[in-house]
């Protein structure tokens, strides 16, 4: 996995906006490499027809800023501290890097931490309002169904009524999902314009 992109746009900015199509593991080490830089996940878009989108901001912790210089200028000299696991490569007994970030030698990078131990996307940021909605959306249509069958086996005055009712929840809703789109529409702009070379 090359991810020397997602390097390359981690350089210091309070907020980036990354794109991307990777799911599950992949996504997780894409954090990983955002962690390693000293950014932290504050938002996410799962991926679904053109991707999804991460955003990740400047973490504050001294110690964040101190990975995030060491991976941008790292002392690999025999014996020196270093913030971050990492190998040499070849001839090395440790394990070989995933890849080699911008500016390190050849063969060299960080070593992956076990799965257990890569960063995650803040659960509520996991899909919560994708399932509020459809949460939401089932619950309206539930009650308008028992409605209209109640309204419809008693005055056609009540039937009307509630049916007006039924009609005036679903532009509701119609709204609120046009909403949704167009702050989707908006936030993919955003993510174009952030894009290198845009």
């Amino acid at each position: 996995m090359d991810v020397t992109w997602l390097a390359d746009r981690l350089d210091g900015r309070p907020r980036v906006v990354v794109s991307t199509t990777s799911t599950g593991p992949g996504l997780r080490r894409e954090l990983w490499v955002a962690y390693l830089y000293g950014y932290r996940p504050v938002e996410h878009r799962p991926a679904a027809g053109a991707g999804g989108w991460t955003v990740l901001v400047l973490d504050p912790d001294p110690a964040a800023r101190h990975r995030a210089e060491w991976m941008r200028n790292p002392d690999l000299r025999p014996g020196a501290p270093s913030p971050v696991s990492w190998t040499g490569g070849r001839g090395d007994s440790r394990a070989e890097p995933l890849w080699t970030p911008p500016g390190w030698p050849p063969g060299a990078g960080p070593v992956l931490p076990s799965d257990d131990l890569l960063p995650r996307i803040p659960p509520g940021h996991r899909g919560t309002r994708r399932r509020t909605v459809w949460l939401t959306c089932g619950v309206i249509t539930a009650w308008a169904i028992n409605v209209v069958r109640w309204a419809w086996s008693g005055t056609p005055e009540m039937a009307g009524l509630v049916l007006s009712g039924f009609l005036g929840a679903l532009v509701l809703l119609t709204c609120a999902i046009a909403a949704r789109r167009s702050r989707r529409r908006a936030w993919k702009a955003q993510v174009d314009a952030e894009r290198p070379g845009a």
